[in-house]
C-alpha cells in the first residue's frame, strides 16, 4: 500500500479518534507488552534513563504508559507516517524527539543514536517484519531490548467469513475481502524467526486473541475503520460510503458478530 494513502487515512480519519480505542484492544495489548517488559527488569529504578524509540508511535499512547510505569526516567524518541498523529503524540510528552516518515524509511532518521528500547507496536501490517529487524538490530545497544507486537492473518476470522457472502459481493462490486496484505506476519512462529535470523534472543513470546463484538455495522465502523484496525481494507471496498439500505442488509446478514483479533507479543534482546 502506498505511504500517501496510508498517511491520509491517518491523518483524516484515525487520528481524532484513535485514543478512544474502541474495545481496549491497543490498550490492553499494550498494557500486556508493558508487563512483559517489566518482568524482565527493564523499569528497575537502579537503572539509568532509558533511551526509547517507538518506531509508529502514533498519539504517543506506549510512551505515556511506559513513562507512567516505569520507575527509571524515560528519554522517549519516535517515527510516525501522521503529522497528526504526532501532535498529539507532543502534547502528552513534550520532550518528545521525532520525525514525520514511513518507519520503513528508518535509517534516514536518527543517524548515529542508539537506544536501550526500540518498539514496533501494530506497524508489521504495513512494514515487513523482515524488513524493519536489521534496522532495530542496529539501532540497539548490545543488550537492548525489541518490543513487538502486531496482528497476524488469523485474526478476524469469523469476520473474513462473513465477508465472502454472495450477497455482499454483489453489493459491493465484486470484490473479494482479502487482508493478507495488510497483516504480517503469518504466526507467532513466523515472528520468533524472523528474530532469531537477526541475532536476537527471544525472552518470551506468545500470542494474544483478545475477543471482539460488533452488535452491528455502526460499531464495526467504529472498531475498524475510525479506530484504524482494518480502514485500508475498508475503503478497498467502499464501506465507509455504504447507504442506510445497504446499513440494513449488512445488520441482517452479518451482524452481530463475536470475533477475535490474533496478535503475537515478543520481547527479544540484541545479542552482547
Amino acid at each position: 500500500m502506498e505511504s500517501a494513502v496510508i498517511q491520509r487515512q491517518y491523518d483524516d480519519v484515525i487520528a481524532s479518534q484513535y485514543d478512544q480505542d474502541p474495545q481496549n484492544t491497543t490498550g490492553k495489548s499494550l498494557d500486556r507488552a508493558l508487563s512483559h517488559l517489566e518482568a524482565e527488569g527493564l523499569f528497575s529504578s537502579i537503572l539509568p534513563a532509558m533511551r526509547v524509540l517507538d518506531i509508529g508511535m502514533g498519539t504517543g499512547m506506549f510512551l505515556q504508559k511506559l513513562r507512567s510505569r516505569s520507575e527509571r526516567p524515560i528519554e522517549p524518541w519516535g517515527i510516525d507516517i501522521s503529522r497528526r498523529m504526532a501532535d498529539i503524540a507532543h502534547q502528552k510528552l513534550p520532550d518528545l524527539v521525532s520525525a514525520i516518515d514511513d518507519g520503513a524509511n528508518l535509517d534516514d532518521h536518527f543517524s548515529g543514536e542508539r537506544f536501550d528500547l526500540v518498539a514496533t507496536h501494530f506497524v508489521t501490517g504495513f512494514v515487513p517484519i523482515e524488513h524493519i529487524a536489521p534496522r532495530i538490530f542496529s539501532r540497539l545497544h548490545a543488550g537492548g531490548v525489541w518490543s513487538f507486537v502486531g496482528g497476524t492473518s488469523s485474526g478476524y476470522a469469523e469476520l473474513q467469513r462473513r465477508a465472502r457472502h454472495p450477497l455482499l459481493r454483489l453489493l459491493f462490486g465484486g470484490s473479494t475481502p482479502d487482508l493478507q496484505g495488510m497483516v504480517c506476519p503469518k504466526s507467532e512462529h513466523d515472528v520468533v524467526t524472523v528474530l532469531e535470523k537477526n541475532h536476537f534472543e527471544v525472552l518470551m513470546s506468545e500470542t494474544f486473541e483478545p475477543e471482539l463484538s460488533f452488535p452491528d455495522f455502526e460499531a464495526f465502523m467504529e472498531y475498524g475503520y475510525h479506530g484504524g484496525w482494518l480502514t485500508p481494507f475498508i475503503e478497498e471496498l467502499g464501506l465507509h460510503r455504504t447507504k442506510r439500505w445497504q446499513q440494513a442488509i449488512l445488520n441482517r446478514i452479518v451482524f452481530p458478530v463475536v470475533d477475535h483479533h490474533s496478535i503475537v507479543m515478543a520481547v527479544a534482546r540484541r545479542r552482547e
